[in-house]
């Protein structure tokens, strides 16, 4: 099986200080609405695909449960459950 190279996941969430994109856990910058998170992670997912990697942006609600996933690049395999 060939190596695949690993997915950037960029995240759009809510904290106490506001909606941030994170990526592997670390803040990449703050938003004062849920829309202009979801645009900032989505462009991040774009901007790493166009470079010819793999990416993600997983859209959340405000009480933390995930909206939409937006994948670029192969789709990971489905898993059951």
């Amino acid at each position: 099986m060939a190596k695949q190279a690993n997915r950037v996941v960029f995240n759009s969430s809510l904290t106490k200080k506001g909606w941030v994109v994170t990526r592997t856990g670390r803040t990449v910058s703050n938003h004062p609405t849920q829309k202009d998170a979801e645009t900032a992670a989505v462009a991040a997912a774009r901007k790493i695909y166009s470079d010819g990697g793999l990416a993600q942006a997983v859209l959340h609600k405000s009480d933390g449960t995930i909206r939409e996933e937006r994948t670029y690049g192969k789709d990971p395999e489905r898993t059951p459950g």
